[in-house]
This record gives C-alpha cells, structure tokens and sequence, in this order.
C-alpha cells in the first residue's frame, strides 16, 4: 500500500520535482513505477524474514516485526498532514497493532503450555 502511495504520489511528477524529492536515482532505475525498497534504497529481499522452527523464538520474532513496522508507519504519519495519505497509513498502524496483540497472545500460551527450558 505504501509504494502505491508512492506511484500515485510521483505520477505526473516533472523531472525538477524528482530531483528536488531526492529521487533521482530512483527514478533512473526505476521511472515511476513501483520497486519496493526501505528508505536507504535497499530493495526488499527474504533475508529479514526469519524461521527458526521454534514457535516461540518465532513468535517473538513476529512480534518484533509488527512494532517496527507500526513504528514506521507512525514516522511516516508524523511527515504529512494529507488526510489522503493519513488514513490508509493510519489503518496499516492500526492492523499493526492489532497483529501485535494476536501474536503475543499465541506467544504466551505456547510459553506457558509448551516451553519447558532445561534451567540445569
């Protein structure tokens, strides 16, 4: 949804106003088209998604996700006052958090019936 904003925010862009973004580089790769990459201009890849095959380290892990990418959405809110852009933002936080709370709730009962460490 964010590199949608993205492609619909940059259509009709004039050259002038791509640089001035910073997004020349960008554009040269890519014109206006949508290529998802973080802020640094490092394109998405699996390395970040993480398994171990333990459900707790997992969820743990899953959980860690959700609030970085609430916290990223909450950064991106924070630079506009577009309500355009605020709301679709404002309902990936809000499913952020929501995804934050199921998985923690599966985290603690899969804590409590199942992870035993040997403290030995």
């Amino acid at each position: 949804m964010v590199s949608t904003m993205v492609y619909q925010l940059t259509q009709g862009a004039t050259m002038e106003e791509i640089k001035a973004a910073g997004l020349q580089s960008y554009y040269t790769e890519h014109g206006c088209s949508l290529f998802p990459n973080d802020a640094n201009g490092v394109p998405f890849n699996t390395v970040a998604i993480a398994s171990t095959g333990d459900p707790v380290a997992d969820l743990a892990e899953d959980c860690a996700a959700e609030q970085k990418a609430r916290a990223i959405y909450e950064n991106l809110m924070n630079q506009t006052q577009d309500p355009d852009l605020l709301a679709p933002l404002s309902f990936l936080r809000q499913r952020e958090i929501v995804h934050y709370q199921r998985f923690k709730e599966l985290y603690e009962e899969y804590v409590e019936k199942y992870y035993q460490p040997d403290l030995k």
